[in-house]
C-alpha cells in the first residue's frame, strides 16, 4: 500500500512537473525566439546538441543503476568518481576539439561556445548520484520543483540577455545556469556524501552494469543528435534554427495531445500482457482515442503551418513554417508509433523497440545525410519517410509478434483519418477562397473554429456508429 502511494504520487508529480517544465520553456523559447536570429538559435544549437550527447555519455546510464542497488554506499562511491571522470575527458576533449570543430562545421563562433559550455559535463556528471537517490526515493515532487525552478529563472536570464543583444551567449549562458542551478538544488536535497573508499573493481563492474543502458540512450539519442549534427554541416547553423524551430512546435502537439494517454498505457498493457485478445482491444482503444484528438490537429498544421509559425514565433521564422507543415506529415504514424514502446516493454519484449531503434537509426541517419545535399525541406521529408517505414514495419510486428490483426488496427485509425483528410481539404478550399487577406492571427482563429466544427460535424455524420463507442472508451480510460 505504501509502495502504490509512493508510485501514485511519484507519477502525478512527475507528470505536473513535466506539464509546467513544457509550458514555461515554451513561453521562455518564443520570447527567445523574437529576439534571436537564426543564425543564433543555430550557433547555440549546434554546440549544445555536442553538450547533450557528451550528457548521456557522462551519466553511462547509471542514473537507472542507482535507483536499482539499494543504498549500496561502494556502488554510490564508484558511480561518483566513474561519471566524475568521464565528466573531466568530456571537458578536456571539448576545450582541445572546438577549434577544429568550428572549422569542420564551418560555423562560425563554435568554438567558443563549446569552450564556454566545457564545464557543463563535470556539472552533469555531479549530478548523477543525486538524481538518482531522489528518485529511488520517490522524491519526484523534489525533482520536478527543481527541474522548475532551474528552467524559469535560466529563461529569465537569457531573455535579459537577449534583449541586451548578447545574440547566442544569452542561450549558451542559460544552459550553464539551468545545469549548475539544477545541480546545488539536488545536492541540497540528499544527505549523502562521496567518501573516498573506492575500489578498481568496483568501479569496472558499475560501467559493465550501466553499458547497456548507455547503448539504447544514445540510440535514442542519436537519432535526433546527429540529425541536428548533419544539418548544421551540410546545411549550416541558419537552416538548423529553423529547423529546431519548426521541430519545438511539432514538440509542443505531441506533449499536450499524445503523450499524456501514452505515459498510461504502459500499466494498462501490463496488466492485461496475458490475455492477447482484451491486450489488443486495449491497444487499438488507445490508438483510436489518440487519433481522434491528434490527427486533426496535425492536418490543421499542415494546412496553416505558416500562419502558426509567424503568430508564435515571429516573420523572420517563415521558413520554419513550412518545414513544420511538412513535419506534421509524420503526425499520421504518431498514434501508432508512439504506443508501440510501451506495448513491447509492458510484456517483456524490450528487445524489439531497441532493435527497432537501431534499425530507425540507421534510416535515419541515411536518408537525412543523402537529403540533406538539397535542402532544409527535403529533410523535413526524410523524417516523413522514416515514420511511415517505421509504422509499416511495427504493423508487422504486432501481427506476427503479438497476433494482432492489421485489418483491425487500419479499421479503427479509418474514421479519424477519412474525417481529418476531409477536414483539411475542405478548410484548405475555404481559406483559400474567403481568407487569402486576413491577417496571421485571425486566420489561425478562424481556422481552429471552422476546422473543428467540419471535423466533428463529418466524423458524426459518416461515422455515427463510432461517436459512441469513443466516448465509451474514453470513460473507460478515465477509469
Amino acid at each position: 500500500m505504501i509502495l502504490n502511494k509512493k508510485i501514485v504520487s511519484g507519477s502525478i508529480w512527475g507528470f505536473i512537473g513535466s506539464v509546467f517544465y513544457q509550458l514555461s520553456g515554451l513561453v521562455i523559447f518564443v520570447v527567445l525566439s523574437r529576439l534571436l536570429t537564426p543564425i543564433d538559435f543555430g550557433t547555440a544549437a549546434l554546440a549544445i546538441v555536442f553538450v547533450e550527447l557528451t550528457n548521456t555519455i557522462v551519466k553511462y546510464g547509471l542514473v537507472e543503476v542507482v535507483v536499482r542497488n539499494k543504498s549500496n554506499v561502494n556502488i554510490e562511491n564508484s558511480i561518483f568518481f566513474a561519471t566524475l571522470l568521464i565528466g573531466i575527458a568530456s571537458s578536456l576533449f571539448f576545450i582541445i576539439a572546438s577549434p577544429y570543430l568550428e572549422v569542420l562545421f564551418e560555423a562560425p563562433s563554435l568554438a567558443i561556445s563549446l569552450q564556454i559550455l566545457s564545464i557543463v559535463p563535470v556539472m552533469q556528471a555531479l549530478s548523477t548520484v543525486p538524481e538518482g537517490l531522489l528518485k529511488r526515493d520517490f522524491k519526484f515532487k523534489a525533482l520536478a520543483v527543481r527541474l522548475l525552478f532551474s528552467s524559469l529563472f535560466s529563461g529569465s536570464i537569457a531573455i535579459y540577455l537577449a534583449y541586451a543583444s548578447y545574440g547566442f551567449y544569452s542561450l549558451i549562458i542559460q544552459k550553464i545556469i539551468s545545469v549548475l542551478l539544477l545541480l546545488i538544488l539536488v545536492w541540497k536535497s540528499i544527505s549523502w556524501r562521496p567518501s573516498f573508499n573506492l575500489s578498481a573493481c568496483d568501479i569496472l563492474n558499475i560501467f559493465k552494469q550501466g553499458q547497456p543502458i548507455l547503448l539504447s540512450s544514445l540510440i535514442g539519442q542519436g537519432i535526433f543528435r546527429f540529425v541536428e549534427l548533419i544539418i548544421g554541416f551540410f546545411l549550416g547553423v541558419a537552416a538548423l534554427g529553423y529547423f529546431k524551430i519548426a521541430g519545438k512546435l511539432l514538440d509542443v502537439i505531441v506533449q499536450f495531445t499524445v503523450k499524456p494517454i501514452v505515459d498510461v498505457s504502459f500499466s494498462a498493457f501490463a496488466t492485461l500482457q496475458s490475455n492477447t485478445s482484451e491486450l489488443e482491444a486495449c491497444f487499438t482503444k488507445f490508438i483510436t482515442t489518440t487519433a481522434l484528438f491528434a490527427l486533426p490537429i496535425f492536418v490543421g498544421g499542415f494546412v496553416i503551418g505558416d500562419e502558426m509559425v509567424y503568430l508564435v514565433f515571429g516573420d523572420k521564422w517563415s521558413e520554419s513554417g513550412v518545414i513544420f507543415s511538412i513535419l506534421c506529415l509524420s503526425g499520421f504514424s504518431a498514434s501508432l508509433n508512439y504506443f508501440f514502446a510501451p506495448l513491447c516493454h509492458s510484456t517483456h519484449n524490450s528487445s524489439i523497440p531497441f532493435r527497432l531503434r537501431i534499425v530507425e537509426f540507421i534510416v535515419v541517419i541515411g536518408l537525412v545525410s543523402v537529403f540533406s545535399q538539397y535542402s532544409i525541406y527535403h529533410v523535413a521529408y526524410s523524417n516523413v519517410v522514416t515514420t511511415a517505414i517505421l509504422s509499416l514495419g511495427m504493423l508487422l510486428i504486432l501481427n506476427k509478434k503479438f497476433c494482432f490483426s492489421i485489418d483491425v488496427i487500419i479499421k479503427a485509425l479509418l474514421p479519424s483519418i477519412v474525417s481529418s483528410l476531409m477536414m483539411g481539404g475542405l478548410l484548405y478550399i475555404v481559406l483559400y477562397l474567403f481568407f487569402t487577406d486576413t491577417t496571421p492571427t485571425l486566420k489561425v482563429t478562424l481556422s481552429v473554429l471552422i476546422g473543428c466544427s467540419i471535423y466533428f460535424l463529418i466524423y458524426k455524420v459518416i461515422f455515427p456508429e463510432r461517436v459512441q463507442e469513443i466516448l465509451n472508451n474514453l470513460k473507460n480510460l478515465k477509469g
